[in-house]
């Protein structure tokens, strides 16, 4: 079984993708001089062909603990809109589910560092990990998540393009690329971290 997802080894590639591409360039034209677009500015009709791919992550404000105890460890990522495509892949509905409760594989504790870190500090994020799956079978997923705000204050969502497939015989990889919320992608300067 090929792998059938090109490649995405820096900013210039992911800006030449077509899918991820297309998604950094309308993010660009909704921003209006603001560091992050509103969810509401975002308007299916005009991305039909990205919506199967799309999830559409709430952010649950973390409430004050005063009893000092923290509370990092409560979900706070709620599926809003997982498109047709995602939800294919988890062959169940995923809308009003909080992200922690599901299961990601290897690199869960990652990915969720990188779905918070996106939260809190309201960066933009390209990941492409793999993880076994099945005894010589692996699932490989491509996502180019973007911080969305209501208020320009606090990250309110999650807007996440995500690619999927089944790779026979790949090994675990974990890829990323940081981009500055401020860029349109065209020229952002990014941070490469990669593990193989």
């Amino acid at each position: 079984m090929p792998t059938t997802l090109p490649d995405v080894f820096d900013i210039r590639s992911l800006v030449a993708d077509p899918k991820f591409g297309s998604l950094l360039d309308y993010i660009a034209a909704k921003r209006r001089g603001r560091r992050w677009v509103a969810r509401t500015d975002i308007d299916a009709s005009e991305i039909p062909r990205l919506i199967p791919n799309l999830w559409v992550i709430e952010i649950e404000p973390r409430p004050a603990d005063d009893a000092g105890l923290g509370d990092a460890e409560r979900p706070r990522l709620r599926v809003r809109l997982a498109g047709t495509q995602v939800e294919r892949i988890y062959g169940r509905r995923l809308g009003g589910e909080f992200l922690e409760n599901m299961a990601w594989g290897t690199h869960s504790a990652r990915i969720f560092a990188t779905l918070n870190r996106m939260a809190d500090d309201g960066l933009s994020h390209f990941l492409d990990a793999s993880a076994l799956i099945q005894p010589r079978l692996s699932r490989r997923v491509r996502r180019l998540g973007i911080p969305l705000s209501d208020d320009q204050q606090r990250i309110s969502h999650l807007l996440l393009l995500a690619y999927y497939e089944f790779v026979a015989g790949q090994p675990d990889h974990f890829h990323e690329i940081w981009l500055d919320a401020e860029e349109t992608g065209r020229n952002a300067p990014a941070v490469l971290n990669e593990d193989l």
